[in-house]
């Protein structure tokens, strides 16, 4: 195992020293949170980066967003990728994609989630594909997981991430053992009396059980602990740009945000980089509220929304102070 976890190190190095070389630097400003003084926890969010060994442009916006992410003047608590962060699940975009977080973003706490196309799109064989991200995910970032949901605690603060389990392009199965985990973690995350984040590639109305049958489970669990506890939910998938009228949802009652894809191309053979391509997401909490603020991250800008030209951002009063 150590000769084939240094091999993978050394070839996915070289591959994405030489890729990062033709990218170049990105040369925007350093950026800072709303209250360096009282923020007590910021993350970025990135989704949907699709990285693809034979589209260099897509590559491109994915390498100069994470030099961007890298400017934040009062650093990162934690980096969350959810998913869809490979085309194929092949080895050469698993190196290109996890080699380039480990160089960028080195010394950052990274929260990967897998998605579908991580897995092979539903193409390929399903447990083979989910173990190579395992593998990646164990070299590269340090977690050796076991299922594709775990949780973290980041300074007092959870992060639950939660995985599909089958070859599903448009549900996501979450099998009877996840729900029982799922409720056990939020049982132990009320005693922090701290926001909690939630991470899946899938918004919460694809969930489906073990008969593959539509449920709305995982909303009613989400829902329930809101009421009186914190709960903050962001998922991927749809590809959706960034809009205040829907990208910042309410179902029923909790926050489910939904972030656009990361590299999102134009042109014959998604070739060209689109205007909205790099946008992510800053998360910033302080004592009364989280503010959710999108970012262009290949420019380095702040996003405003596209038809009234507002801040794309969204203030959350908490019921319990983040102490």
């Amino acid at each position: 195992m150590f000769i084939k976890t240094l091999s993978i190190k050394i070839i996915a190095f070289i591959i994405t020293l030489f890729t990062l070389i033709s990218v170049g630097q990105n040369k925007n400003d350093k950026y800072d949170v709303y209250s360096p003084g009282t923020c007590k926890l910021n993350f970025s969010i990135l989704s949907d980066s699709h990285i693809e060994g034979n589209n260099f442009s897509r590559y491109k916006v994915f390498a100069k967003s994470l030099q961007n992410v890298k400017k934040n003047i009062s650093g990162n608590d934690a980096i969350v990728f959810l998913g869809d962060n490979t085309m194929n699940g092949h080895h050469m975009e698993n190196m290109l994609f996890h080699g380039t977080v480990s160089m960028l973003l080195k010394c950052e706490t990274i929260i990967p989630v897998m998605g579908n196309h991580d897995i092979g799109n539903g193409n390929g064989d399903y447990l083979k594909l989910q173990n190579r991200w395992y593998d990646y995910t164990k070299i590269f970032f340090e977690k050796d997981l076991k299922h594709p949901y775990y949780y973290e605690i980041i300074d007092g603060y959870y992060f639950i991430i939660l995985g599909m389990e089958s070859h599903e392009v448009h549900n996501m199965l979450i099998s009877n053992e996840q729900f029982e985990w799922l409720e056990k973690i939020l049982s132990l995350s009320k005693e922090s009396n701290k926001p909690v984040f939630v991470f899946s590639h899938f918004p919460a109305n694809y969930a489906v059980n073990e008969n593959r049958e539509h449920t709305n489970l995982l909303t009613k669990m989400l829902a329930d602990y809101n009421k009186e506890y914190d709960i903050f939910s962001f998922v991927g998938h749809t590809h959706r740009n960034l809009n205040l009228n829907w990208s910042f949802n309410l179902r029923d009652g909790y926050p489910e945000i939904y972030l656009p894809r990361l590299t999102e191309l134009t042109g014959e053979n998604d070739n060209k980089i689109f205007e909205k391509s790099g946008i992510g997401i800053e998360v910033e909490i302080y004592e009364n509220n989280v503010y959710v603020r999108g970012r262009n991250f290949y420019t380095g800008e702040w996003e405003f929304d596209s038809y009234n030209n507002d801040p794309c951002e969204k203030e959350y009063i908490l019921k319990n102070k983040a102490v």
